[in-house]
């Protein structure tokens, strides 16, 4: 039978002011409250689960930069020196938050001691003096506990202590004051170590500076935190820090290690260190309910990786908190997942603006935010990464997260639709530099419109897809294969940047670089013609035999290649495209204006267009004369 280990795993907090002492309220298990004291918020969550829950080791992660290069990683808390340190503020984090915790088991604080130097012995007596007015005025002269508990749980109450007691003192006696309320408590009430988790080993696991940690990184820290093999762990972890490093994926991790060959793993505590701003007391809970934890991480899955929001939102509900930026952000991910289900690349697109702008522009400040609404914001940050930077939607980078989602019938729905008008905009390829070339693509599109059929008249409606995808198509010869037929296009267009394409108008390209845009083109042209192909839900049949399965996931797998291929070629002529290019663009009003202007009627029914190549008709009100051309087909053999 696998022995038992309990593992405490917690972030360095930085400590810029080592005499800023916060002051927690915790609940015990026994449903009541219990008081300490922490400089860092890794601090209070540490002694709350040592007053609480054996523990066998706390494990601190942390940067190079909270740990001296001369340190010891690892370490036992009996064994931390706390006598004769008077240089504390030289200390590295990690030093200094071991010796926090060895004052705490050894019943001293010798920083509290220091908060009474500033202010003289006959300051302290009047501040005494103050308060006893101040209870007797609002608290009925309660005692300093029932002080304490008032400041802690009722907010009415503790802004009222804030705005007339401590508003006209100065940072040393506001200090002293807090100080003063905790110490006169009596100890009964304190959080107090249990004695079996005196020999806890304290050690340090150094991660990259950066936000979000690599799999590797996680990897790493889930193999060093569970390095015994031979034991079953019990897992506490503190989430006041793990926000800043990927606490999401880390916590969904060790929930999910129980499939990891070799290790067995039960998450049984999700600690939250909270200190108001500009108060000095905070809150110490834990905050797992095992069924409700679980639902959260299913939920972000089920989310990040499908786009389905109904369990997180529904999990959000059943807590029943209030938070401006929580409407906002289930909107835009309802958005996402009713996009991706509809194939709706506009929905999609709306719903991922919606939620970059509550994550770059938030109503609530993160340290005042419900935590799980803040790993909910932490996850989907991390997961959508540069979709939610900048001001606008990145047509590559959503193609990339399309793609690495699995996303193939979307992903060619935003390339067949956004590509376009994404290619026109930047200028990788586009039809005007100034009103000349505007005044001529207008009479150009017109006169194709006209004698197009007029249920394929519905492509001129967006000018910018129909000049990247259709415009000068009719040249081409459709009698060879449809790879040809794409390459015959995307050189016809190129050669138009030149003024070397017969029959089409002038068009343009600030990328430089032909070779680029004509990989570019043809990917495009290409991915269109496999769009037409495919089955546009790429399912499996439930009949199928093994041949034909595989066949299928061959397809998928050539689809995936071709996607990928497109999305790589694409983000490079997007980066090598200079940023500052403003196209001319021709409005779709401005054209549909022009057509009715400028109408030109069909011919009629009875023109034998064999008989005869040219044709007299009415255009704009004035008579003119059109050539006709026709392909013939080739005799039989």
């Amino acid at each position: 039978m696998k022995k038992k280990k309990n593992i405490f795993l917690t972030t360095l907090s930085e400590t810029k002011n080592r005499l800023d002492i916060g002051y927690y309220m915790c609940e015990t298990p026994t449903g009541t409250h219990a008081y300490t004291t922490g400089i860092s918020l890794a601090e209070a969550g540490i002694k709350y689960i040592l007053s609480q829950y054996q523990v066998d080791e706390i494990v601190m992660l942390g940067t190079a930069e909270g740990i001296r290069s001369d340190a010891e990683y690892s370490t036992t808390l009996s064994d931390v020196a706390i006598y004769g340190v008077t240089e504390y503020d030289s200390m590295s984090e990690y030093d200094f938050l071991n010796y926090r915790i060895a004052e705490f088991m050894n019943q001293v604080d010798f920083e509290m001691l220091d908060i009474a130097e500033p202010v003289s012995p006959d300051r302290q007596a009047e501040l005494t003096g103050l308060l006893s007015a101040f209870k007797a005025k609002y608290a009925r002269n309660v005692g300093y506990r029932e002080l304490f508990s008032r400041l802690t749980s009722d907010e009415a109450f503790s802004e009222r202590f804030h705005t007339e007691f401590l508003s006209g003192l100065t940072n040393d006696e506001k200090r002293w004051i807090s100080y003063h309320i905790y110490n006169k408590m009596d100890s009964f009430y304190k959080m107090h170590m249990l004695e079996e988790n005196k020999n806890a080993a304290m050690r340090f696991i150094p991660i990259p500076s950066d936000s979000s940690m690599s799999i590797e990184t996680i990897d790493s820290i889930v193999r060093q935190t569970l390095h015994d093999k031979r034991a079953d762990v019990n897992i506490y972890m503190d989430i006041q820090g793990l926000g800043a490093i990927d606490g999401n994926t880390l916590i969904s991790t060790f929930l999910l290690t129980n499939n990891r060959t070799g290790f067995r793993c039960s998450v049984k505590g999700l600690i939250n260190s909270h200190r108001y701003p500009g108060r000095f007391f905070g809150e110490v809970s834990n905050m797992i309910k095992s069924y409700e934890i679980r639902n959260l991480i299913t939920g972000l899955d089920l989310f990040l990786n499908y786009g389905k929001a109904d369990l997180l939102k529904s999990y959000w509900n059943s807590m029943d908190v209030t938070d401006p930026d929580a409407d906002r952000l289930f909107y835009g991910m309802d958005c996402v997942d009713e996009g991706i289900s509809l194939c709706n690349v506009n929905l999609i697109a709306c719903g991922i603006n919606v939620i970059r702008n509550t994550i770059q522009h938030p109503k609530c400040a993160p340290e005042e935010r419900n935590i799980y609404l803040q790993i909910i914001i932490n996850a989907i940050t991390s997961d959508y990464g540069a979709l939610l930077r900048g001001d606008t939607l990145s047509i590559p980078e959503l193609l990339k997260w399309s793609l690495r989602k699995e996303l193939f019938q979307q992903t060619l729905t935003i390339i067949e639709s956004k590509v376009p008008e994404d290619m026109v905009k930047r200028g990788i390829y586009y039809y005007a530099k100034s009103e000349e070339d505007i005044s001529a693509i207008m009479k150009e599109f017109n006169s194709l419109y006209w004698i197009e059929t007029s249920k394929m008249r519905w492509a001129f409606s967006d000018i910018e897809h129909y000049f990247i995808k259709s415009y000068g198509r009719s040249v081409l010869d459709f009698r060879q294969k449809p790879d040809a037929v794409a390459r015959d296009y995307a050189m016809l267009r190129i050669n138009a940047l030149h003024g070397k394409a017969d029959g089409i108008v002038q068009a343009y390209s600030e990328l430089n670089n032909d070779d680029l845009l004509y990989e570019v083109l043809l990917g495009y042209y290409r991915i269109g013609n496999m769009r037409n192909q495919i089955n546009h839900a790429i399912v499996d049949e439930p009949n199928m035999e093994v041949e034909e399965l595989a066949a299928r996931k061959d397809s998928r797998d050539e689809l995936r290649i071709e996607l990928k291929k497109f999305i790589d070629l694409y983000s490079a002529a997007c980066r090598k495209t200079p940023p500052n290019t403003c196209p001319v663009l021709l409005q779709p009003g401005r054209m549909k204006s022009y057509l009715r202007q400028h109408m030109l009627m069909p011919l009629e029914e009875s023109t034998d267009l064999t008989a005869k190549n040219t044709y007299s008709c009415s255009f704009n009100g004035k008579e003119v004369l059109i050539n006709i051309s026709l392909f013939k087909t080739e005799p039989d053999t």
